[in-house]
């Protein structure tokens, strides 16, 4: 049953990431609905939407039902595909694979040890949560200031903070495997945080190291 879970947890992640990147090149090779989404306030829309489903799938996973669950986390996947799209038109596909091969390995590596470690990751959550946002904040500024040389340290840092997140949400799922909170949408709930975990450090390593076309 445990094991189950796992399972559970990890093969919506991998769903989760398959419609994101199937969805992003999809919407890659149609130039017309970029334009229509990109050049007006549609990634305004997509962006308050992504925000929105987060925010309700937080707070009211324990009340909605598993179908529920399964289609907002399924409609986030896609919307961040839509987002996706633009990198795909930015960055050269080789250097794409390249750097999810590399987020994949750190993923692997950091999860394992959110599940090995004996420390207590969980007093590192508030010192995440608060690095976390200090770099929205100067990322933020910097839309306006456009420093190309704090924007590397911001992805850079970003980077760092969601290694951290990976180790501490995987230790989240074992307790919660041991404790026995197993049901469909805790699955759901797991496999979106870690889904946010994956993006944004993926997004920040592109940043870093990926080639633009």
């Amino acid at each position: 049953m445990k094991n189950n879970f796992y399972s559970n947890v990890f093969g919506w992640l991998f769903i989760g990431l398959l419609i994101t990147f199937g969805s992003g090149l999809i919407f890659m090779n149609s130039p017309e609905l970029l334009v229509r989404i990109f050049g007006s306030s549609g990634y305004l829309f997509i962006f308050i939407a992504q925000i929105v489903i987060a925010i309700v799938l937080s707070a009211r996973i324990h009340k909605m039902s598993s179908v529920t669950a399964k289609i907002l986390y399924t409609v986030y996947t896609i919307l961040t595909g839509v987002t996706f799209s633009s990198l795909f038109i930015i960055f050269k596909l080789d250097s794409i694979l390249f750097v999810f091969l590399v987020t994949a390995i750190i993923f692997g590596v950091f999860a394992i040890i959110g599940k090995t470690t004996k420390l207590d990751l969980s007093k590192f959550g508030t010192l995440l949560f608060m690095s976390l946002l200090v770099v929205i904040i100067l990322q933020v500024v910097n839309m306006f200031v456009m420093n190309n040389t704090l924007d590397m340290v911001m992805c850079a840092v970003s980077a760092l903070i969601f290694m951290g997140y990976i180790a501490y949400d995987m230790q989240k799922l074992k307790k919660a495997n041991e404790e026995g909170f197993t049901s469909d949408n805790m699955a759901i709930i797991f496999a979106f945080e870690l889904y946010l975990d994956f993006i944004n450090l993926f997004i920040d390593l592109l940043n870093l190291f990926g080639k633009e076309r």
